[in-house]
């Protein structure tokens, strides 16, 4: 049944101009000094009328004093949840609707029992049911909404939740006979909603809408929060602070139309856009075509929870445009076709390349001459080289208005040892938009007309033997699986990797493409660039692995770092780090059941491999296999609570001596990937396919990392940037991001 809580909602206006969880099932509690086991408890809750701007959201559209909302009605199905500890699921009572149904004020009774008496400070109201602790408030996620039909609002209800303090912590108080309680105040925690008005599109069935947020510079940044978050919180666990720069509503049986009214649940967390910066929506159709608008926001705003929230876009671009370069036969490449398997892709592109950079036909200037570069050296370390002939390898010319003109910076003003970090930017127009930070290592650029290009190339000469591919199902899933190398045309050291996964355990291997950005170096020798291109796109990029240096402390964990590493693992991404405790810092006092299990050989991820017979664990000798592999402290970034799996390797500094490049755990989830991805593994998941990879892997010789100083590399350098991490699914052979 359709869910009606009454409820009024004021709508924030955003000054815009521009293009003019998994259900938790109930626990039944213990009674709590309480000698009748048939007592009922009611619990009055009312949703405040009228236009206040802090009442629960609402899904019926109406204009109160002047001012829209939604609004909606207590339904029969209503549920809601008291806990008496909500840092825990012991002490929880669940609420049924009794009357009230339509009403803004029903009664909702406890029937597992409550406790007589019983004085708390943690009383905590939960919507909806399935909420039944604060943990679960905090892993409720927005992800994953799908809207069925134009106007429709019925998916809301499942993605709004509320959270009521009924206690400050220090107040003890009992519920005892009828309790009223009122859905608002400053201590209300509920979600936001995003209403999307949109027309002139040209007639489409849209399959989804996107909103992205560009900085100040016009490259994506996360800002949007993908859990509900707060700033108070009972009991030890951490809120999820995960944010993302796209959020993602699919939309299902719509008829062909201009015009799309949807709505998109959010946050309870405040989102705080920046004047200057801007929103993007994107609007994908049924045959893959993308169209957008952009709107600049013109005042620092707060987008809060509780709020319905409004953009309107009236005109539109199609996203992917081709110009230049890109259309003649020569604009693409084949640098290889795949002679193994079904064969996956790699796709070469620069950002800040200007026309005077392509030569007089496209093929003999700079631009050939660094792309063939690129190409060159992601196959120079193994296991790419023994697995070359599994890959597709394309370049294309992306022509830049300007040749990029952001500028190496070093630290102090003045060129010395280890001071060069990143770039400061200019004012160039490039084509990809690729940003740099001065003093961070990080870049990024246009991921989407990034994939665009990946596609063009693909339709252009994907077919055999370099003719074209005509099947655009097959263009899109091709280049949605892709590794694209993205080579930025300054020189500076910076690379960062846009890296996408989907959240299923059938595609245990990463099923989804990545955006491998890359700074051409400041060197002379040109290591730079090869190791960086290595590191972003070998091993973010098409290896799904996560960076194995430290540099973090314990003050910025939180468990659930570890819970969401393991469901990673699952995924096929970052196998090659994994959590780590110790006996000895447990019996220093983290001694409660959550930190019991320390890391051992036996259940660090890579486990198997620590088998004596394979010798990967044997100590570093000058070639061969043996490499040390064990637990090694820090990794993830960390210095503490995560583990890697070797002293030394591509992922923690590509420019150190002793270890290989990639190590063993790293080596398997590669191989793992071309397998899954060209059809040639008949292992039905990663741990499964262990045999197969070990008779790969002994048919390599695998040298060690060269010193430094071998590789005309003559300083120390900063890590590289963390990759930015991006969501989604396969829905109907559309790559959706979450």
């Amino acid at each position: 049944m359709k869910k009606y809580i009454y409820s009024f909602i004021a709508i924030t206006s955003l000054l815009l101009v521009g293009c003019s969880n998994n259900d938790t099932p109930f626990e039944e509690a213990p009674l709590l000094n309480s000698n009748e086991s048939n007592q009922v408890m009611k619990l009055i809750a009312s949703l405040p009328e009228g236009d206040s701007s802090d009442s629960r959201l609402t899904y019926e559209e109406v204009t109160v004093s002047g001012k829209k909302g939604l609004k909606t009605r207590w339904s029969e199905s209503d549920n809601l949840v008291a806990n008496a500890l909500p840092s825990s699921k012991e002490y929880v009572y669940l609420f049924e609707l009794e009357e009230g149904s339509g009403s803004s004020t029903a009664t909702f009774t406890c029937k597992n029992g409550y406790p007589t008496n019983f004085s708390t400070n943690a009383w905590t109201l939960y919507y909806p049911g399935n909420i039944t602790c604060e943990q679960d408030y905090l892993n409720f996620t927005y992800t994953g909404q799908v809207q069925n039909g134009n106007g429709d609002t019925q998916h809301l209800t499942q993605f709004h939740s509320m959270r009521l303090p009924i206690t400050d912590g220090t107040n003890s108080t009992s519920f005892n006979g009828e309790t009223h309680i009122n859905f608002s105040g400053d201590n209300l925690e509920q979600s936001a909603c995003m209403k999307f008005n949109l027309s002139g599109l040209p007639p489409i069935k849209p399959t989804n809408i996107s909103l992205t947020y560009l900085n100040e510079s016009g490259s994506p940044a996360n800002q949007f929060y993908t859990h509900n978050c707060l700033d108070k919180w009972w009991g030890t666990q951490n809120p999820n602070r995960e944010t993302v720069s796209t959020l993602s509503l699919a939309l299902e049986n719509f008829a062909q139309t201009s015009t799309v009214t949807a709505y998109m649940m959010m946050s309870n967390y405040p989102t705080t856009v920046k004047a200057g910066a801007k929103f993007k929506v994107t609007v994908t159709d049924n045959n893959g075509k993308k169209y957008y608008c952009e709107k600049a926001i013109n005042k620092n705003t707060s987008l809060l929870g509780g709020h319905l929230h409004s953009i309107t876009c009236t005109e539109w671009k199609e996203a992917g445009t081709i110009d230049g370069f890109d259309n003649p036969a020569t604009g693409v490449q084949v640098l290889q076709e795949k002679s193994v398997g079904n064969g996956t892709d790699i796709i070469i592109m620069g950002d800040g390349f200007a026309a005077d950079q392509f030569g007089t036909n496209g093929i003999n200037g700079n631009y050939n001459t660094i792309m063939r570069q690129a190409y060159e050296d992601f196959f120079s370390v193994q296991p790419y080289t023994a697995l070359k002939n599994y890959f597709n390898v394309y370049y294309i010319n992306a022509v830049s208005e300007d040749n990029h003109d952001a500028t190496p910076y070093w630290s102090g003003g003045t060129p010395g040892y280890g001071s060069q970090n990143g770039a400061t930017m200019g004012s160039a127009s490039t084509k990809f938009s690729s940003t740099f930070v001065q003093n961070s290592t990080h870049v990024e650029g246009n991921n989407d007309l990034a994939l665009a290009y990946a596609m063009q190339a693909i339709r252009t000469k994907g077919g055999p033997n370099g003719t074209a591919c005509t099947d655009e199902n097959e263009v899109y899933t091709r280049a949605h699986k892709a590794l694209i190398l993205m080579m930025v045309n300054v020189k500076c050291y910076a690379g960062t990797c846009a890296m996408s996964w989907t959240q299923s355990t059938t595609d245990d291997y990463g099923n989804s493409y990545s955006v491998a950005y890359t700074a051409l170096g400041y060197d002379e020798t040109g290591g730079q660039c090869k190791w960086t291109t290595i590191h972003e796109g070998g091993g973010h990029g098409f290896g799904k692995l996560a960076d194995e240096y430290g540099g973090g402390t314990i003050t910025e964990f939180g468990t659930g770092n570890w819970v969401q590493l393991s469901n990673k693992h699952t995924y096929g991404v970052h196998r090659n780090v994994n959590e780590h405790w110790t006996q000895e810092e447990i019996n220093d006092g983290w001694s409660s059941s959550f930190w019991a299990t320390t890391t051992t050989p036996t259940n660090v991820y890579w486990a198997e491999l620590l088998n004596n017979s394979y010798a990967y664990n044997d100590d570093i000798t000058p070639l061969g296999k043996a490499e040390g592999l064990g637990i090694y402290r820090g990794g993830y970034t960390y210095n503490n609570l995560f583990c890697r799996p070797t002293e030394n390797s591509i992922m923690r500094s590509q420019f150190d001596s002793n270890g290989q490049f990639f190590n063993a755990i790293s080596r398997w989830a590669i191989w793992y990937r071309v397998m899954r991805l060209t059809g040639s593994t008949s292992a039905k998941d990663f741990k499964s396919s262990l045999n197969e990879f070990i008779a790969f892997d002994n048919t390599l010789t695998i040298e060690k990392n060269q010193t430094t100083s071998a590789r005309g590399i003559s300083q120390p350098l900063e890590p590289l940037a963390p990759p930015i991490e991006i969501v989604g699914r396969w829905e109907n052979g559309r790559f959706i991001t979450e």
